[in-house]
């Protein structure tokens, strides 16, 4: 080993160890114990302790993501901040800096999930509830490493779409450096699928939406399929979340209404624990407003008595107390925004919730044909929501997927989901995205290099296995 190798190779464990002994726990599990000897981890306890540093490690992009779509349109405070506003133009700088952030953060959610998986093995339990604690840190383990690969693979490989032949991303398996190439689309895919298939093979249990649960793992499992083209499989994962969460109950009124705060929302299947404030880079400062507003498209498609629309959709005064009502009036976005706006802290973040299993599954069954019961599904979520129905008839082929695909994008709008249906479908029935509106300042081609995001120059720098994106620098030394 190259005296570089050894330095990275001692940089990076010892990274990964003081990470472990300064970490605080953002899920309510006390932190007083170091992990700075791999030996500590010796009960199931102590390795749930550690579990827990993973899912702190986990990035969110939610805001950058959408920022990349067509979520927003920009307000006249954008210029005045230009790392958000080339953000907004797909300059390359704040994409690399943002694609460094994600790889970091996931990869060492995986490092850590590794670890586990590694201590776990010569953990021997001493009695039944151990055993079963044991069994829950060893699936939530896999399915931590699922959702940071498949998350990675969708940022920084080409769609599945494009070929699954592809470069994907390393499939790292080890607590020590790996110097791996970036496995197919193909392979990544397959690895996903089994460490989701192991966890739940494994009839584990796990209590708390801030924990990936058999459900999470079976969303995920749906999300997987549907980037796949596996629409059957898809759909009956998708099912299989929407019947074991609740059905249509999920879908009240009133879940839908506590979706944005603390209080408990039977609709949620996973939500991030956040620790400090969140999505405040929206906004310049209470007294002069935010950067973006919700795309003008979007917000003139909800019908007035959609509930999407008043979660959505916000309308605050400045404060300042200089202007006049009228004139200190600003509409922007709500959901977290809103939460901020108006002092009320808050620490979960939506991720997994049951609407996305309706839209997983009604997209599936029209993409195998199925178009009644696609529209069918798509309805039961629309009544919940108070929003107009899609047609059961004159509605098909493309046009009833893009329909389904622009409710979707009314319900996740600023979560950063959207984009990852923009980088699925723009070659398809997403192809007009940009064309119109202020969209139309995102000149960026279905083709363009930067669809998938760079890979960091630390990442390849010493792997001489490792290639970079097609139209993005490979830097030397």
């Amino acid at each position: 080993m190259s005296f570089q190798k050894h330095f990275l190779y001692r940089r990076r464990i010892s990274f990964m160890f003081i990470l472990l002994c300064t970490i605080g726990c953002s899920l309510d599990i006390p932190y007083e114990n170091r992990f700075s000897d791999p030996d500590a981890i010796s009960t199931p306890i102590r390795a749930k302790e550690l579990l827990a540093t993973a899912y702190a490690e986990l990035p969110d992009a939610s805001f950058e993501l959408s920022v990349l779509s067509d979520d927003f349109d920009p307000t006249p405070l954008l210029v005045q901040n230009t790392e958000l506003s080339n953000l907004y133009k797909w300059q390359p700088t704040p994409i690399e800096v943002l694609s460094f952030s994600l790889w970091e953060g996931y990869y060492s959610a995986i490092a850590i999930a590794n670890a586990v998986l590694e201590r776990t093995v010569l953990i021997s339990p001493q009695t039944s509830k151990e055993e079963i604690l044991l069994r829950s840190v060893i699936a939530e383990a896999k399915v931590i490493k699922a959702h940071c690969f498949f998350n990675l693979l969708r940022l920084f490989a080409p769609d599945y779409g494009d070929g699954d032949g592809h470069e994907g991303v390393p499939l790292k398996r080890m607590v020590e450096l790996e110097f791996l190439p970036r496995a197919s689309i193909a392979t990544c895919v397959e690895h996903i699928r089994i460490l989701l298939s192991e966890a739940l093979e494994s009839d584990y249990t796990s209590v708390g939406e801030y924990w990936f649960s058999p459900m999470s793992a079976c969303y995920l499992m749906a999300e997987l399929e549907l980037y796949a083209h596996n629409y059957k499989v898809a759909t009956d994962y998708a099912r299989k979340v929407i019947r074991g969460h609740g059905g249509e109950e999920a879908l009240s009124e009133r879940s839908y209404r506590s979706m944005w705060g603390d209080s408990p929302c039977p609709e949620r299947i996973f939500s991030r624990f956040v620790k400090s404030v969140y999505y405040t880079d929206i906004s310049l400062s209470r007294e002069k407003g935010d950067y973006l507003s919700v795309s003008q498209a979007l917000t003139d498609s909800y019908a007035p008595e959609d509930l999407r629309r008043e979660a959505t959709i916000y309308t605050y005064r400045l404060k300042n107390q200089d202007l006049a009502d009228k004139e200190a009036m600003r509409v922007g976005l709500g959901k977290y925004n809103r939460e901020n706006k108006e002092g009320r802290p808050f620490r979960t973040v939506n991720r997994y919730r049951v609407s996305g299993a309706y839209f997983i599954m009604a997209e599936a069954l029209c993409r195998m044909g199925d178009e009644p019961a696609g529209i069918d599904v798509a309805n039961r979520y629309l009544a919940h929501r108070k929003a107009p129905l899609l047609p059961s008839e004159g509605l098909s082929g493309d046009a009833l997927i893009r329909s389904i695909l622009q409710e979707k994008w009314k319900e996740f709008v600023g979560e950063g989901e959207r984009f990852f249906d923009l980088k699925r479908l723009r070659k398809t029935v997403l192809s007009d995205w940009n064309r119109s509106g202020s969209a139309s300042m995102k000149r960026i081609a279905s083709d363009d290099y930067r669809w998938n995001f760079p890979i960091p120059k630390g990442e390849y720098l010493y792997n001489k296995q490792m290639t970079q994106n097609e139209g993005w620098p490979k830097i030397g030394r």
